[in-house]
């Protein structure tokens, strides 16, 4: 998540040792769902909780593959007594699904219009039902619940006699008071999603032209302006890193797991492998976000996910784009259309964006104006250049490379009179893309496929004021390794030896005046290795073996935190679990 670190957030970015004491190991043994993840840190003191729903049941009949899912509607009430100023707010969500066959789910919590979490669902197995737990700061948008409010949850699950498994859930909202010893959070004024109604819903778009959008009004007085945002890969489109540029589909065919159908898993799917979330106002160019490759448990193999899911498959990460240089535009109290679509999405991406406004309590109306906008010159939307070489053999062995490659850079800038004096915000982002795909045909039966793809975004953010100026640099890397060994046998039935590796790695650093104030390290690594058999075409998997893999996850901080935890799996189940290496005294805290 992208976001200025606030003096009142640094404290809170410390993993509290209450927090990760509350917090289930994953132990050896274990068949359901074993991830390293950390807990979202919490202060030490005694928490009120909303409930929201419980053990509700996702079972409606019909057609396994609908896409129309039916909301749990729920209703939200403050907890009374915790009515005063909150410290941090957590969602919490509690999940489970019966033993048998279903497909991975999507789920997303929207309370008023505004969404809250968004993640899918771990597949069961025959004779094991997966439980889960998630969590999500939610203290930005503590403003949406000071009063009650309509709430719903949409979780596409659909039973039949073939898929047959029911997912349960429970949800609540933790609220931590705020107290001498934890200050109260510098919370949005505002919160508001782009879907524009009040029930709330991922909206999907089809290509890189839709948008989801809504026309908004703000208060003149905003200073400071952010948008939420998830973009989730759904259908053709769901292992878009796979997919490949039109004119390399001929040769490449053969390589892929599975029919080359629209929507069928595993597919070969053309349109080229670069996706980026491009942001506007009124029109305008105003920011990019990375799409984050989220493999769910169903895909490229689902025997890769058991018992530990991909990186974020069951919890996304929402992408914070700061919008503050348009600050100026938003304060002049006119309707302005805030918009979000995918570049080079292709049947299909789903969307939800949330709004965040902070105003200036000091004063009724503020001035300013946008200084400086490069991205608003780019060509948008234009697919980024690929280069390929392939070379045949006479006895039809084929080798090829083909690599899609982009670079960007923008700068956006605007400056705000307020009642604290002039502030100028400047945000410059460097973005880079690289997808290299490898295809070896080196005999009759036998087809390799690699795919190395690394995303790498770096926001700089400076905030200049009459003080001195504060710094804010966020790092994101998105590495993917995806290793398929494919041998056809002779009834056309073929067998795959599949690695996957990925990462998140997020670095924060603050400068003050010059001076590093605050750093942070996030490092979360897995990788996953099946031995898979399918039958002719791809269309179903027959058997499996060899299933090993291993998730890292590792945070540190200059204010002494620490947190590492691994967990190593072997033929579905966890044979490993270590905690606390390489802190202080190996412990979490």
């Amino acid at each position: 998540m992208h976001y200025l670190i606030r003096p009142g957030l640094i404290l809170a970015l410390a993993l509290s040792s209450a927090a990760i004491a509350a917090q289930t190991s994953p132990a050896v043994g274990d068949h359901g769902v074993a991830i390293a993840d950390a807990p979202v840190p919490r202060p030490a003191v005694t928490p009120c909780i909303a409930n929201l729903y419980t053990d509700v049941a996702f079972d409606d009949h019909g057609e396994a593959t609908s896409r129309e899912a039916k909301p749990r509607e729920w209703t939200y009430a403050p907890p009374a007594q915790c009515a005063g100023s909150w410290s941090k707010v957590v969602l919490e969500a509690d999940f489970s699904v019966t033993a048998g066959r279903q497909y991975d789910r999507t789920v997303s919590l929207w309370l008023k219009g505004v969404n809250l979490f968004y993640g899918t669902t771990q597949e069961p197995a025959a004779k094991v039902s997966p439980r889960w737990h998630v969590e999500r700061d939610v203290t930005d948008y503590a403003s949406l619940f000071r009063e009650a409010g309509h709430g719903q949850t949409i979780l596409n699950n659909w039973i039949d006699t073939t898929r047959s498994g029911v997912i349960h859930g429970s949800a609540r909202l933790v609220f931590y008071p705020a107290t001498p010893n934890s200050k109260a959070a510098s919370s949005a004024d505002l919160a508001m999603g782009l879907v524009g109604d009040n029930d709330g819903h991922p909206v999907d778009v089809q290509n890189g032209n839709e948008t989801l959008s809504r026309i908004i009004t703000l208060p003149r007085n905003v200073e400071r302006v952010a948008l939420d945002l998830i973009a989730q890969s759904q259908a053709v489109d769901e292992q878009w890193y796979m997919c490949i540029d039109d004119a390399d589909m001929e040769p490449t065919r053969e390589f892929s797991l599975g029919p080359p159908n629209a929507g069928d898993p595993l597919e070969q799917c053309p349109g080229g492998n670069f996706r980026e979330v491009s942001v506007s106002i009124d029109g305008q160019p105003a920011g990019r976000a990375p799409v984050y490759p989220w493999t769910y448990t169903g895909g490229v193999d689902p025997n890769l996910w058991r018992p530990t899911t991909d990186i974020q498959t069951l919890n996304f990460t929402p992408y914070r784009v700061d919008l503050t240089p348009f600050a100026a535009l938003l304060d002049d109290g006119k309707p302005h259309t805030v918009a979000v679509r995918v570049l080079g999405a292709h049947d299909f991406f789903s969307l939800a964006a949330n709004l965040l406004a902070w105003r200036d309590h000091g004063r009724d109306v503020l001035t300013g104006k946008l200084t400086q906008n490069t991205l608003a010159t780019q060509q948008n939307g234009q697919q980024p250049p690929v280069r390929r070489n392939f070379k045949q053999g006479a006895d039809g062995t084929l080798h090829g490379e083909v690599d899609t490659l982009q670079s960007s850079h923008y700068v956006i800038a605007g400056e705000l009179q307020t009642s604290h004096g002039k502030v100028v915000t400047r945000i410059e982002q460097q973005a880079d893309f690289a997808n290299r795909q490898g295809f070896d045909h080196p005999s009759k039966d036998l087809y390799s496929q690699r795919i190395d793809m690394h995303t790498q975004v770096v926001d700089n953010i400076s905030i200049i004021t009459a003080a001195g100026t504060v710094q804010d640099m966020h790092s994101l890397d998105y590495p993917l390794l995806i290793d398929i060994r494919k041998q056809v046998h002779a009834n056309g039935d073929f067998t795959a030896d599949i690695t996957m590796q990925q990462g998140y790695l997020s670095k924060r650093q603050r400068m003050e005046d010059g001076r590093v104030s605050f750093w942070s390290t996030l490092d979360n690594h897995l990788i996953s290795h099946s031995n898979t058999d399918f039958n002719a075409g791809g269309t179903g998997i027959i058997g499996s073996r060899d299933q090993h893999g291993k998730q890292s996850y590792r945070f540190s901080d200059s204010l002494g935190s620490c947190y590492a935890r691994s967990v190593e799996t072997r033929d579905q189940a966890v044979v490993a679990v270590e905690s606390g290496e390489g802190c202080p005294n190996q412990v979490n805290h």
